[in-house]
């Protein structure tokens, strides 16, 4: 699923906006595309900073829409009794430097936002701002116009473009205004939205620096990249932070592909093992035993990744081993 976490604030010392409006037209655009079964949205109002990250925390968003008011190096929230509370640029790249691990898409639309736009870039993949004063039907149209290109899979690049175009249709005077910013070896012209996929994770990952250099660099070669859900293991949610996590550099036994994957350290062998194989390999293989083999060795399928003695980077094979050979007799 792709989480898109609408944030809305318009303070009661502040000119009014038709923040209804622009979210309707958003959940709209996204419910007439091919891809709306893909989409969860959410929506807050009358965001604090204490909304905002108990927003953040909690849903997990891979794309961010503020509507709301800004100014200079800083977007405008509301405090609990609905007056303004200025947000910096410096502080709003450290709350979301917390969540960069799924934010792909994050977009400011509200007046001067460029600048926390440029901040922002180091915290999610591609990041839109509004270089100067932007018109409350500009808004509103900019936005229909770039969600429903990302709900018929269009690449950020593109939609960021028909956004623009509504601009120019409807022969509004903010076309200049709104900008595309992206991270680092990026390409947002190749960037389509994927909920937290395998794609989206291994853009990150290699520009991650927590991430060993000879991983990084697959990553960035094209390498395949797996990752493994605490679900699928099922570990206990106290084992399922991102500081509990390895990287494996997988080389199939019969393939030249290398695969990246990333699991949690606290995961048993086999069970990594098993859910690997049921990625990788076709889902006939009902008769195999699956293990992972380190320098020659067989890893006991009940140890921990952790007990194994396996450090993030490591290279492993998968092994398949049959559990009854082939020409074995029936067991009567």
């Amino acid at each position: 699923m792709i989480k898109l976490l609408i944030l809305a604030a318009n303070p009661r010392d502040t000119h009014p906006l038709r923040l209804g409006e622009e979210t309707r037209r958003i959940e709209e655009r996204i419910r007439e595309s091919n891809a709306a079964h893909r989409f969860t949205i959410r929506s807050a109002w009358a965001v604090t900073v204490d909304e905002l990250l108990y927003q953040l925390n909690s849903f997990k968003p891979n794309v961010v829409h503020f509507v709301g008011h800004g100014e200079a190096d800083q977007i405008v929230l509301e405090t609990t009794s609905g007056m303004s509370q200025p947000l910096s640029q410096e502080a709003l790249g450290t709350i979301f430097s917390h969540f960069r691990q799924w934010l792909q898409v994050v977009v400011l639309n509200a007046c001067y936002s460029a600048a926390q736009a440029e901040t922002l870039a180091e915290q999610a993949d591609a990041v839109i701002g509004m270089t100067d004063r932007v018109g409350d039907t500009a808004a509103i149209e900019f936005s229909a116009g770039f969600y429903r290109a990302l709900g018929f899979g269009r690449s950020v690049e593109d939609a960021f473009s028909q956004g623009v175009a509504m601009l120019t249709v409807n022969g509004l005077p903010d076309v200049d205004v709104p900008k595309l910013i992206h991270r680092t070896g990026v390409d947002p012209a190749k960037l389509v939205l994927a909920g937290a996929s395998d794609a989206a994770i291994s853009i990150r990952r290699a520009e991650d620096p927590r991430v060993p250099e000879r991983l990084r660099q697959l990553l960035q070669d094209g390498c395949e990249f797996l990752l493994l859900p605490d679900e699928a293991m099922r570990l206990p949610d106290r084992h399922a932070d991102e500081e509990n996590r390895i990287f494996l550099e997988l080389g199939m036994r019969q393939s030249d592909a290398i695969f990246v994957v990333e699991v949690n350290r606290f995961s048993a062998v086999g069970s990594t093992a098993r859910v690997l194989a049921e990625r990788l390999v076709p889902t006939d293989t009902h008769e195999y035993d699956w293990t992972l083999v380190s320098n020659g060795r067989h890893l006991a399928g009940s140890l921990s990744l952790t007990m194994a003695g396996l450090r993030s980077g490591d290279h492993m094979m998968l092994v398949g081993n049959h559990r009854e050979p082939l020409w074995a007799p029936s067991q009567l």
